[in-house]
């Protein structure tokens, strides 16, 4: 076992190169990896995804005017009732 170990090592290593020097050989070349262009979309998607948080936000606030709005109204029916009840 130890002695395929040997041969799958030497397999790799360039004729002369020692397992260490292999090592720093492929630290010194880092592997580099290019990304396509997608700037414009990215960016564009970005805006729809903002559009759309903004016209939620303004849903959000909306739903909360009514709520508002309507607990109050609740409240007030809620005294005059009280008001009548008491007569």
């Amino acid at each position: 076992m130890a002695e395929e170990d040997l041969i799958k090592e030497e397999d790799v290593l360039a004729e002369g190169e020692s397992g260490e020097e292999y090592l720093r050989h492929e630290e010194e070349e880092p592997e580099v990896v290019e990304l396509p262009q997608n700037v414009d979309r990215i960016q564009e998607k970005k805006d729809g995804l903002a559009q759309e948080i903004a016209n939620l936000t303004a849903q959000v606030n909306q739903l909360m005017n009514e709520l508002e709005t309507r607990q109050l109204a609740f409240n007030q029916c809620n005294t005059l009732l009280e008001q009548e009840m008491t007569k």
